[in-house]
């Protein structure tokens, strides 16, 4: 937690302790130097005086002064005339210092103190170090501007500052410039640079759903490896929420993070809840489990209250857990997955994966033939309190040929078999599925391609060479008719549709040698990739192509991808209907980033007769000190804008300022953030 870490504060006396002090020629601890334009040593009375640019050092600590007078009877350091203390990066300065050798107890009057680290300036009428890590100051000015007239400022009455932890201060107030704007009658301040419990700054806002706004952050430093932000948030039209953020590191990785969120709705008159858990348990190299929790207590709790995690328009509420051990030919994993459907009347019909576990054995070889075997299966429990649920087993074993000839034409042989069993249970339907059911189903297919390949000179600077590759291939997969309606049916495994079909394909892959000066760098220019299908008969699921089934050709499909700069990236993936001779579905973007504040993106989608929209979005830090982005996204469909976000932040040396306008269909919101520098992130 970035909060305000002045009061590095005093460490420059945290480590005084008693001892003798005179002139160089009177002192005989070697850690002590005083020199001075003038020194005099009193023998009778026991008192050493320096006078006139007079340097201290001791123990990595510098300090200058007009006058220094050192007391051996009583062991009292006095300095005065413009005393400046130096340890490190925090510098003390003020007029007069007196330091009780025995106690440890020492006083500074007035005192300035400054930290490069933290940027924290402190003034004060008198500052008293009470022991190695108490203090006391009186009349105190606390900034992270720049003096001597800084833009903010917390003044308190009395400061009291330990150095292991925190400082309070009572009848506090907060400046604009010299005008009073807050008073608080007591605060805490941390005081090392390290993450510390404490208030983080509030913040404001108003939407049309929720109201006038205000949250209260406090955050929790609960140990190294853990931290807790408890968030207040204050809507007039709705109430009092309350969330929280729990993260936590573990070892070997693994980590995570908690997100609950209560509000007693007083639209709704009831209250509402959301849950929302990440962790990731790291236990080897080769197992570890992942977790990803969402709940809701209700359908519409996400379009109130999801703008803040940007989950407003989520259409379902999964919660899935992941476990994985890999050896190394198999791997055995685990996978639970419970779903809210956010759009349904209820939830009894939602499919539910209470699990699901599966083993994947990679290719090896048989004989040391070029004969490979590898298998894919899953074992799974579906469950749901309307409609069909019950377990299946799906087995997917395959023996692969693999040949290469000449190095230039690759080939792939491979032929298999979907193994399926079923115990499946009824629920409130009726309907003819048997309550144990198994199927065996073949599949086979071919792959041959090739790779042709050229380098380029180009002669220009920086690209050197251009090497260009282009990769035909041709394959086909067979997968014969087969009745499955006597299936169960939970997903596409359960109708493995019938396939007699040819793809082609051509990939272009280009990449440069570019030289700059003394330094070399290998990087992608292109990558372009042309395919189609060809059913001889069968179907085909590619839920994008829009063909009619009876066709054979499928939707001709361009993938591209090219970076005309390191910053600069355009993509574009369409698909063309050879028959009707029009584009199916287009998806276009370009991003340009330079990596100093300042990007532009833009994407545009269609899919014919479906969907049609544009989003675009802005980063600029071109106008100081503003700090200026913009997202926006049209539905040309819907003629209209599905969402506009524009956010504004003035940064000052010390301060900002961050507002936010969210404009979204039924709901517009405006949000205001103060950030003062040295204190206030997480």
């Amino acid at each position: 937690m970035k909060t305000i870490h002045f009061l590095l504060l005093f460490c420059i006396l945290c480590g005084w302790a008693p001892s003798s002090w005179g002139a160089p020629a009177a002192v005989s601890d070697e850690n002590i130097r005083i020199n001075a334009d003038h020194m005099d040593q009193n023998g009778a009375d026991g008192i050493y005086r320096a006078d006139g640019n007079v340097v201290v050092l001791w123990k990595g600590m510098h300090l200058v002064a007009d006058h220094v007078r050192y007391e051996a009877a009583t062991h009292i350091l006095h300095a005065a005339g413009s005393v400046v203390m130096t340890k490190e990066s925090t510098v003390l300065k003020g007029e007069s210092l007196v330091v009780y050798m025995d106690t440890g107890r020492a006083e500074m009057n007035p005192a300035m103190l400054s930290s490069a680290d933290s940027g924290v300036k402190v003034t004060t009428d008198k500052l008293i170090r009470i022991n190695e890590n108490e203090f006391s100051a009186i009349g105190t000015e606390i900034t992270t501007c720049d003096m001597p007239d800084p833009s903010w400022k917390f003044g308190a009455d009395k400061l009291k500052v330990n150095l292991m932890g925190y400082a309070t201060g009572r009848n506090v107030i907060f400046y604009v410039k010299d005008i009073p704007v807050l008073y608080l009658p007591w605060i805490a301040f941390p005081v090392v640079t390290e993450k510390r419990s404490g208030l983080l700054f509030p913040q404001f806002g108003y939407s049309k759903k929720k109201g006038m706004q205000l949250g209260i952050p406090a955050y929790w430093v609960i140990s190294p490896s853990q931290d807790l932000l408890l968030d207040l948030d204050i809507m007039s039209r709705r109430g009092v929420g309350t969330g929280l953020d729990y993260r936590y590191i573990r070892t070997r990785g693994s980590e995570g993070h908690i997100t609950p969120y209560l509000i007693y709705d007083q639209l709704e008159d009831k209250w509402r809840w959301q849950l929302a858990q990440k962790h990731k348990e790291i236990f080897s190299s080769s197992a570890n489990l992942r977790m990803d929790v969402n709940a809701t207590g209700d359908r519409t709790f996400l379009s109130d209250f999801g703008d803040k995690s940007g989950e407003y328009n989520r259409q379902s509420s999964d919660s899935t857990v992941n476990a994985l051990k890999m050896w190394q030919n198999y791997a055995l994993t685990g996978y639970l997955r419970y779903s809210q459907d956010l759009y349904a009347a209820d939830n009894r019909s939602t499919l539910q994966t209470l699990p699901s576990l599966g083993v994947a054995g990679v290719r090896q070889s048989i004989f040391s033939l070029p004969l490979y075997f590898d298998i894919d299966g899953t074992a799974d429990n579906f469950s749901r309190d309307s409609g069909l649920s019950g377990q299946r087993l799906h087995l997917f074993p395959r023996a692969t040929i693999l040949q290469s000839y000449s190095g230039y034409l690759h080939a792939t042989l491979f032929a298999g078999a979907h193994i399926r069993g079923y115990a499946t249970d009824r629920n409130d339907i009726s309907t003819d599925v048997h309550a144990t059911a198994g199927d065996l189903l073949p599949e086979a297919g071919v792959r041959l391609s090739t790779s042709l390949t050229r380098i380029y000179d180009t002669g220009f600077q920086p690209l050197k060479k251009i090497r260009h590759e282009i990769i035909p291939e041709i394959s086909y997969n067979y997968v014969p008719e087969h009745d499955q309606q006597r299936l169960p049916f939970y997903d596409y495994t359960d109708r493995i549709i019938h396939k007699n079909m040819i793809t082609l394909s051509a990939t272009s892959l280009m990449n440069g040698k570019f030289v700059t000066g003394d330094m070399t760098e290998y990087r992608d220019i292109s990558r372009i990739k042309l395919s189609a299908d060809y059913a001889i008969d069968g179907g085909r699921r590619d839920l994008l192509t829009l063909v009619e089934s009876q066709r054979p050709w499928s939707d001709l499909m361009l993938e591209s991808e090219t970076w005309l700069t390191r910053q600069l990236r355009i993509t574009f993936d369409s698909r063309y209907n050879l028959y009707e001779n029009h584009l199916s579905t287009a998806v276009a973007g370009i991003e340009a980033d330079d990596q100093k504040g300042n990007s532009i993106g833009a994407a545009y989608q269609m899919a014919r007769n479906e969907v049609e929209y544009f989003e675009g979005r802005l980063s600029t830090k071109l106008i100081k000190p503003l700090n200026l982005s913009y997202t926006g996204r049209y539905s040309f469909d819907r003629g209209a804008f599905l969402e506009s976000v524009y956010t504004a932040e003035y940064r000052h040396k010390c301060w900002s300022v961050n507002l936010a306008v969210h404009q979204r269909p039924g709901n517009q919101s405006y949000t205001v953030n103060f950030n003062l520098a040295g204190f206030g992130a997480r």
